[in-house]
Parts: structure tokens; C-alpha cells; sequence
């Protein structure tokens, strides 16, 4: 493997282990906040490495961007002092990393054959951001609405990812339901936030291309064919009984 994905997700893993630091000995956000800010941003950049190493995926690039710009926007609001200016700088590493030309020979520039569609991509990397965004959007402390919500969200791209039945229904149907009620219990306008996101992954979910990458690939069933006995093989018709005209054989 090359050095350049290496180095690149090196110090984006080192802008989350310092932002996270931060969150958990600072006073950006109330301790409530940061847990679930903490926990979700760490999700992310586990998607976001995997998506460099493994996948090779072109939506690495954006999601780690818009990681490493979260933390410095957490770290520019927080007291300064030495966790923070560590944080910018990290971060600003990590853009400068993101954003160069060191990652163009590495990543796919066109989809594979047997990859999902983009838009599942989008659907996927929304649920697992949308902890990330509930509990950032609500600075002040979260109530039992964002920790369901996110537990909930989560679960759902598990459940997306192994293409468990039902689990595209819950998105376009249920999904909404969960990010309304949250988005009323955070208010304005934080809310705001929390329903652009879970509209993105519920609108991604009514894609037709979405529908057909989920659904199960179940075979279709057609009428019977009858094959003329003159086609079948002599032993084949002897096992089943019958004579060279396809009728059942008399017995003497």
C-alpha cells in the first residue's frame, strides 16, 4: 500500500483523538453533548479510513473533510489553549492532506461494476452522521431524544448495510417520524440541522436505484415449459416411467 492513504488517515485519526480530548477535558459542549459528539464523530472516521484503505471509495475524500472541519470549528469555539491550537493545527494537516493531490492515483476515479449506487452511499453516510449532527446542534445538553436517535439511526445503517428486510421501508417511512420528534425536543435551530440531515437519507431512500440495490434478489417464478419427449434423454424417460412418446409406461 502507498504512503499517501497512510499518512492521510494517520492524521485524521490524530485530529479525532485530539478533538476528542478536547470535547472530554474542555468546555465546548455539555457533558451530555460531547459523548454522543464524541462517540459519532468517532464513528465517522472509522468510515472515513475504511473508505481509504479498503474501499477506495471517492466519498472518502468529502466525509474526512467535512471531519477534520468539525473539529477545528469545535476547537475554534473552545477556550484557547495548547488542546485546542493542537486540534487546528491536526485538522488543518488533515484538509491540507484531504484536499491535495496525493490521493488521486489511490482512489477509485470511476464506481465499481458491483458497488452500490451513490445515492445508497449518501442514505448510508447520513444515518451514521446524523448522532454527529444531533448532538453537535444542541450544545447546551441532550435529553433522551438524541441518544434514541441516534442508537436508532445507527442500527438502521447496520441494518441497511446487510440489506435486512423491512429495513428500506423503516427509513422511508419510520426514519422521518424519529427525526421530527427529535428535531422538536432540540428546538431552533439547531432542529433545523437535525432535519436537513434526516431528510437527506430519507429522500435518498425513495430513489429507484436505491429500491433496486436493497431489495433482495429473489427469482421470479414462471410456468411450466414442457420439453417434447423426443428432446429428453432415453434414461431419463426410463427412470420416470415412461416410453419414447412421453406417456406413462404400461406395465405387462
Amino acid at each position: 500500500m502507498p504512503a499517501a492513504p497512510l499518512t492521510v488517515t494517520a492524521l485524521l485519526t490524530l485530529c479525532t483523538i485530539l478533538g476528542a480530548s478536547q470535547l472530554a477535558f474542555g468546555e465546548v459542549l455539555a457533558p451530555s453533548s460531547a459523548v454522543v459528539a464524541g462517540i459519532g464523530l468517532v464513528m465517522m472516521t472509522l468510515v472515513a479510513a475504511s473508505g481509504i484503505l479498503l474501499a477506495r471509495g471517492r466519498w472518502a475524500t468529502p466525509t474526512g473533510v467535512a471531519i477534520a472541519a468539525t473539529w477545528i470549528g469545535t476547537a475554534l469555539a473552545a477556550p484557547l489553549g495548547v488542546l485546542s491550537l493542537a486540534v487546528v493545527a491536526s485538522g488543518g494537516l488533515a484538509l491540507f492532506a484531504l484536499l491535495g493531490p496525493w490521493l488521486s492515483r489511490w482512489l477509485r476515479h470511476l464506481p465499481r461494476a458491483d458497488g452500490p449506487p451513490p445515492a445508497a452511499v449518501v442514505m448510508l453516510l447520513a444515518l451514521v452522521a446524523l448522532p454527529a449532527v444531533a448532538s453537535l446542534s444542541s450544545p447546551d445538553g441532550v435529553g433522551v431524544a438524541v441518544p434514541a436517535l441516534s442508537l436508532w439511526s445507527v442500527g438502521l445503517a447496520l441494518a441497511l448495510a446487510r440489506l435486512a428486510a423491512g429495513s428500506l421501508l423503516a427509513v422511508r417511512i419510520l426514519h422521518p417520524m424519529f427525526v421530527v420528534g427529535a428535531a422538536a425536543a432540540i428546538g431552533l435551530p439547531g432542529g433545523l440541522a437535525v432535519v436537513a440531515a434526516g431528510g437527506a437519507a430519507t429522500a435518498m431512500a425513495w430513489r429507484r436505484d436505491v429500491g433496486l440495490a436493497v431489495a433482495p434478489a429473489v427469482p421470479r417464478r414462471s410456468d411450466a415449459v414442457a420439453i417434447p419427449p423426443e428432446l429428453v434423454p432415453p434414461d431419463v424417460l426410463e427412470a420416470a416411467g415412461l416410453d419414447d412418446t412421453g406417456r406413462p409406461r404400461r406395465t405387462p
